[in-house]
C-alpha cells in the first residue's frame, strides 16, 4: 500500500468573522471569515465581532399592536397603537386623536400652511396633526393606504392609481389641469403595494414590479416602467440608507441607485425562504441612516421574529436579535425608537442589556477541512482573543459534522479561572474530539463581548492509499 507523506507539524488556522453570516453556500464553501449560525450581534466595532447594543422600554405600553411609529418633522415623535395615535411628551404618551386599526403610513406637508403630519391608511378619510390639531384633510382626497410627499404636492396610492394634489395645496384633489392622477398599469395587474420618494421621483411597486413618476407637474408626469418582474412585498420594509433605496421583494433583497435594482440578500437566503407568506404584510425595516434593519416573519410565526442587519458600509448582514416581534422603527433626533407587536415603544442601539436582561449571542464557524480534505486532523487547542467584561458568560462546542446540530460542549470554562481582564487571550483545549476529516466550532454567551480573532492548532495525519 502506497502512502502519501504529510507533514505532521502541528499548524494554524484562523478566522474572526468579519464576513458577517452567510446562510446561502454549503458550509464547506463559506469564506472563513463568514458564520453558518449567529444571533445577537451588530455591526459597531468593525471588523470585530460585538454584541449588539441593548433596547430599553420608553413609556407606557399603549396596549395594542404598533401600526407606526413616525414624527412631525423634528419636532414630535408619534405612535400609533391600534386605531389611537399619540404624541410622545419626554417619555408620556399622550392621545391625540384616533383612526380605524390599521397600517398607517405618513408624510410630512404644510396644511394651511403650517407643518403638518399627513396619515393614510386605506379606511378612514386622511387626516393630519399639525402639533396642536387633529382634523380631517379638507377637499376630496382619495382613501388610499400609502402617502409619500415633495415639496410641491401630495401623493396618495389607491389601488393602482397614484392621485396627486394641487401646487402646494393638500386639500385639493379636484382642480383641472393642476391635480390629477396616473394609472401604474401593468400586464400582471395587481394594486400598488408600495409607495416612496427618492432623490426627486416617486417611486411604485407592485409586487412583481416597479415604476417611477417623472415630471414636475400635470402636464408632463408620466410612469415610467423600471422592472417587470422585481417589486416589493411590504410598503413598511422600503427604507432609504446611506443614499440607497432598500426594500424587501419576492425573491430578495434589493438596493435601489437609479439603473436597475441589485439583489444583495443572498447571503440571508436560508431566513428570506423561511418567510411565512400569510404574515408577509408584517414584515418591516428601519434604518439609522447606515444600517438597515429587516425584521421578518418566520416559519410559523404570527408576528416578526428575527432581526437582520445589513451595513452598507461593509456590505455585510448580521443577526440582531430574535424573538422581538418589532412592527414599526423611526429616527428621530438621532434617536432609533421601534415598536412592537403588543404596544410597546423602546429606544434601541443604547446600552448593554435589554431592559436589564443580558443579551443572549451565538455565532457559528463554517466546517474547517484546513485545505486536505481527505486527511484526518488532530485537533488540539482554540485560542479565542477578545474582549471579555465581567458578567459575560460563555460556552465552546464542537462539532465533527459540516452540518446539522451534532455539537459537543468542551468541558472547559475559560471565564471560570480567575478574575476577567480586558482582551484576555482564552485558550480552549481540544483534547477531548478524536480525529476528524472537519470540524466546526461554536461560541455562545450572554452578555457584552467583542471577539477579535480565533485560532484553532491542530496537526494533520497522513492519507494511505
Amino acid at each position: 500500500m502506497a502512502v502519501l507523506n504529510v507533514k505532521t507539524n502541528k499548524r494554524r488556522g484562523e478566522s474572526n468573522f468579519s464576513g458577517g453570516i452567510n446562510t446561502e453556500q454549503l458550509t464547506m464553501d463559506v469564506a472563513d471569515t463568514e458564520s453558518t449560525d449567529e444571533y445577537g450581534w451588530d455591526t459597531d466595532n468593525y471588523p470585530s465581532l460585538t454584541t449588539r447594543k441593548g433596547k430599553t422600554s420608553y413609556g407606557a405600553s399603549g396596549g395594542a399592536q404598533t401600526r407606526m411609529i413616525a414624527s412631525l418633522g423634528n419636532a414630535q415623535l408619534l405612535r400609533a397603537v391600534g386605531g389611537t395615535i399619540q404624541r410622545d411628551n419626554s417619555g408620556t404618551w399622550t392621545t391625540i386623536g384616533s383612526m380605524t386599526d390599521a397600517y398607517f403610513d405618513t408624510a410630512n406637508f404644510e396644511v394651511d400652511g403650517v407643518p403638518s403630519i399627513i396619515f393614510v391608511n386605506g379606511v378612514d378619510a386622511p387626516r393630519y396633526w399639525n402639533g396642536t390639531t387633529f382634523a380631517t384633510l379638507g377637499g376630496t382626497p382619495p382613501v388610499g393606504n400609502y402617502i409619500t410627499a415633495d415639496p410641491s404636492r401630495v401623493f396618495i396610492a389607491k389601488g393602482d392609481v397614484l392621485y396627486f394634489c394641487g401646487f402646494q395645496q393638500p386639500a385639493d384633489w379636484s382642480s383641472a389641469e393642476n391635480s390629477g392622477s396616473v394609472e401604474y398599469y401593468t400586464f400582471a395587474g395587481g394594486d400598488i403595494t408600495a409607495l416612496y420618494g427618492y432623490r426627486d421621483i416617486k417611486y411604485l411597486f407592485k409586487r412583481d414590479s416597479m415604476a417611477g413618476l417623472y415630471g414636475v407637474n400635470y402636464f408632463d408626469y408620466k410612469i415610467v416602467e423600471i422592472s417587470n418582474s422585481i417589486g416589493c412585498v411590504s410598503n413598511r420594509t422600503v427604507q432609504e440608507v446611506n443614499g440607497r433605496l432598500i426594500f424587501l421583494g419576492q425573491n430578495d433583497v434589493y438596493q435601489f441607485t437609479e439603473g436597475n435594482p441589485t439583489p444583495i440578500g443572498s447571503k440571508v437566503r436560508s431566513y428570506l425562504n423561511r418567510i411565512n407568506q400569510a404574515q408577509i404584510d408584517k414584515c418591516n425595516a428601519f434604518s439609522d441612516e447606515h444600517r438597515y434593519y429587516l425584521n421578518l416573519v418566520i416559519d410559523g410565526a404570527s408576528e416578526p421574529n428575527i432581526r437582520l442587519v445589513f451595513d452598507t458600509r461593509y456590505n455585510i448582514w448580521r443577526v440582531c436579535a430574535l424573538g422581538e416581534t418589532f412592527r414599526a422603527g423611526e429616527q428621530f433626533n438621532n434617536v432609533l425608537y421601534v415598536g412592537d407587536a403588543s404596544g410597546q415603544t423602546y429606544k434601541v442601539n443604547t446600552g448593554t442589556t435589554d431592559n436589564g436582561a443580558a443579551i443572549p449571542w451565538l455565532v457559528t464557524s463554517k466546517a474547517f477541512d484546513e485545505g486536505i480534505g481527505e486527511a484526518e486532523k488532530e485537533y488540539k487547542e482554540l485560542h479565542l482573543q477578545g474582549n471579555f467584561p465581567d458578567g459575560t458568560t460563555l460556552t465552546v462546542s464542537v462539532s465533527m459534522a459540516d452540518r446539522g446540530e451534532s455539537f459537543v460542549p468542551i468541558s472547559y470554562n475559560p471565564l471560570g479561572t480567575g478574575s476577567v481582564s480586558l482582551n484576555k487571550n482564552l485558550i480552549i483545549p481540544l483534547d477531548t474530539i478524536p480525529l476528524t476529516y472537519w470540524m466546526r466550532y461554536r461560541v455562545a454567551g450572554t452578555g457584552p463581548v467583542s471577539i477579535y480573532d480565533l485560532q484553532r492548532y491542530f496537526k494533520v495525519c497522513r492519507v494511505q492509499h
